[in-house]
Order: C-alpha cells, then structure tokens, then sequence
C-alpha cells in the first residue's frame, strides 16, 4: 500500500511539474509575442506626395495613458480602439473596421460602437475632410487614432491594430465562428443562409465585409462585424483555447500592433474580464449624401456631443451616479 501511495505520488509531482514547466513557457511566449506587437503611439506622418505636406504636421497632444489606479487597487474606465486595416497593392491600406470600446470594471459592462467607414471628417494628416477610413492610409496608426479622437473629442488610451488576413487566421486558430445571419446572401465565392452558421476564418472574412447588398448598408455590416467580435471574445475567454494559444500567438505576432504593455495586458485580464460578459452597443446616427460625387456619411455636430455625453455617462463610477442621485 506505502509503495502504491509513493508512486502515486510521484506521478502526481511529475504532472504538476509538466504543468509547471508548461505555464511558465506559456508565460514566457506570451511575453515574447506582446514584446513583439508593441508599438507605442508614433506622432503622425503623411503619405501624400512632398507638394502637399511641405508644412510640418500639427501634432495633436497625445491621449494620456490609463491612470495609476492599480497602485491603489483601482478600476477606472479605459477606452479602446481596435482597427482592421485591410491592405490593397499600391497602397498602404485602409481601416476597413473601427471600432470604440469604453470598458467600465465596476459597472461590469462595455459600451461598443462601430464607426462607419465613409463618414466625413477632418483626417489628422490632411488638410481637406474624407472619409474617416482614410486616416489609416493618410499617416497610419497614429492618424487612425488622432482622427477618432478629434472626430468624437473623446481620449483613447489604447489602440489595436489588426490586419484583415491576420483577423482570418485568428478565427481559424480559435476552431471558426459561431454567429446568428440576419438574411441569406451570397459573397466573394461564399453562400450565407439565412440563421445559425459556423465559420471558418476566411469565410468570417467575407461575411463582414459584404455591405452592398445588406438592406442596412454599412449598419448591417458594422453588426455583421459585432457578432463576429462578441464570439471571439466569448471563444478567448474558453479554458480550451490555452491548447491553441502556440498557434494563436504565432497569428498575433505577425498580424497586430497596440500600445498596451505585456503588464497592461495582465491587467487587463485580471480587472477587466468580467466587463466583457455584458456588451451594449450604440449606432451613429447621421445620413448619407455625395459631395463632388463621392459617398459620405454624414454626422452632425449635435450626435457628436449625444455620443460623447453618453461615453463620458457610462464611464462614471456607481459611486458617482450613487451620489448625484441622492442629491436631487
């Protein structure tokens, strides 16, 4: 019986030393692989040719970092813009995708907005107003992220790049999506049914970036969009993806570019997880009309304000609202 406890024993050591050893590589290649995809926020540069950029770039003051609330073991609010940049031979490549998301840790909730791509604005970058989806190919990162700032008078503290392709592999890497069609549509090669459907990536690929044929235009996609991004987070969040994290961190290191530190991600992980469990979404109101014939979408000075006082609503803490509700 002593013999039987013994080896048993030392199976049991050997499986918690594998694991050991496991979790600590694990630990070192997701290290490695947020080494590797930081970029902090570069000031902007311009793509246009010399004889429209001979006048230095005004550079916007840059969106403070996340305050030192860990230190005292608080959670405050973060906004975060995550970006698909879709990439064309003879260009540097378009945000085919934007995305805000405000994350409130103690509400436990997260407000979601996508930005539609032909809205009109001013582009960090450039002297005349285009289509906001320009600012990536006018001076990349920082242009995308400056032109969404000024464009909602809102601070983002953390940015996430994507490319399109990487956004594909990602999606295989965590075994497809999972997602509700709205109507039945056929795309790039691919036949879309109507209702419950499993993806894989490239598939995923052309379901969000059809818009011409959605009955809501570039809403319906930007919702096509959501859903895709709902169920990755619901799939990263899964035990089982720790099995394919070699292969989704692999897919990471050569697809993404952010801000956010190997600690900022930890933090993340830690204070914010569970804010994911509860996303609300919020549409930009405005309407379309052509300029010199071209497509824009259009959005006033007034939805504007509404979105930005609705962000800076949902950011206050509990306490907050708590407090100013007791003082009417």
């Amino acid at each position: 019986m002593k013999r039987y406890v013994y080896v048993l024993l030392i199976v049991v050591l050997i499986v918690i030393s594998a694991m050991t050893i496991f979790f600590f590589q694990l630990y070192a290649n997701v290290k490695e692989t947020a080494s590797m995809i930081y970029e902090p926020l570069p000031p902007v540069t311009t793509h246009e040719p010399e004889s429209t950029s001979a006048k230095p770039l005004e550079q916007p003051p840059a969106p403070k970092p996340v305050p030192e609330a860990h230190a005292k073991n608080e959670k405050k609010p973060l906004t975060l813009l995550l970006f698909g940049v879709d990439k064309r031979e003879g260009d540097q490549g378009r945000s085919d995708t934007l995305i805000l998301l405000t994350i409130n840790p103690e509400k436990k909730q997260t407000l979601m907005m996508s930005i539609p791509r032909d809205t009109r604005t001013q582009i960090v970058g450039r002297e005349q107003p285009d289509k906001i989806n320009h600012a990536y190919q006018a001076g990349g990162i920082a242009s995308t992220v400056r032109t969404v700032e000024r464009f909602l008078d809102i601070p983002i503290d953390y940015y996430v790049k994507v490319e399109m392709e990487g956004f594909s592999n990602i999606i295989d890497s965590l075994g497809g999506v999972t997602v509700d069609n709205a109507f039945a549509f056929d795309y790039e090669g691919y036949q879309f049914p109507k209702g419950i459907s499993h993806m894989d990536g490239q598939k995923a690929l052309a379901y969000v970036r059809m818009r011409y044929d959605d009955p809501e235009g570039d809403f319906g996609r930007n919702k096509r969009q959501q859903q895709v991004i709902r169920d990755l987070m619901d799939k990263a969040k899964g035990i089982s993806t720790v099995n394919k994290l070699d292969d989704l961190l692999s897919v990471v290191g050569t697809s993404f570019k952010t801000n956010l530190t190997f600690e900022n991600m930890k933090e993340l992980m830690l204070d914010y997880k569970s804010s994911l469990e509860q996303i609300e979404t919020i549409r930009v109101s405005g309407e379309g009309r052509k300029i010199n014939g071209v497509y824009y979408y259009l959005v006033s000075n007034e939805e504007r304000l509404r979105i930005k006082k609705q962000v800076v609503e949902f950011k206050k803490s509990v306490t907050s609202e708590a407090v100013v509700a007791s003082e009417k």
